[in-house]
């Protein structure tokens, strides 16, 4: 693993490129590159303004995973800080379609910050869902609902990818990425929940 101050890549970050270039690849990746980081960067100006302090940004081969002190945020501001990311990647896809007449990157961000709004755990539709079952009812509530849609959309989304990827040679990243989703919820360990006050 490489660090450099907050920031660390895994070495699956580094297959992930690896793989997405020996893939042929090579012509969108620094656009989806661009588009991962301005996703991050708009959580990470949310977090900013909203007072958490982060502690780290994490690169691993399904995306990035940033870890915030939130304990002193409100659900509402940490809805809105999880929501950020994919907030840029819509307005980016809007501006880049409408202003720029570029659609290759347009489509890129609108791919990206729908991904992000699965209500899938690993994602942020995952944590704004968490966050609001939390909020509306209680954590441990929270967490078992989330695990039951997080698993069905998982799973949905992996035998969509599947179809696209056998049937019409199309989608193996779509796969990987699916699989991404699914992969982390299928051993069924108690999970440990905060307490928001």
């Amino acid at each position: 693993m490489l660090r450099w101050g907050k920031l660390e890549a895994g070495w699956g970050f580094a297959a992930l490129l690896a793989l997405s270039l020996l893939a042929g690849a090579g012509g969108v990746l620094p656009l989806v590159l661009f588009s991962a980081l301005c996703h991050e960067a708009g959580h990470l100006l949310a977090l900013r303004l909203a007072g958490a302090r982060v502690e780290r940004v994490r690169l691993t081969a399904f995306g990035a995973e940033i870890r915030a002190d939130t304990r002193r945020l409100s659900y509402p501001r940490e809805i809105l800080c999880t929501l950020a990311g994919p907030a840029v990647n819509l307005l980016l896809a809007l501006l880049f379609a409408r202003l720029m007449g570029s659609y290759v990157a347009a489509g890129a961000n609108l791919l990206l910050g729908c991904f992000n709004l699965l209500p899938v755990p690993a994602l942020d539709g995952g944590r704004v869902l968490y966050l609001l079952v939390s909020w509306l009812i209680d954590p441990p509530a929270a967490d078992r609902i989330c695990r039951g849609v997080g698993l069905g959309c998982a799973l949905a989304l992996t035998g969509v990818a599947f179809v696209l990827t056998v049937w019409y040679h199309a989608g193996l990243f779509l796969l990987l990425g699916a699989a991404g989703t699914l992969v982390p919820q299928l051993p069924v360990l108690p999970r440990r929940t905060l307490a928001k006050t």
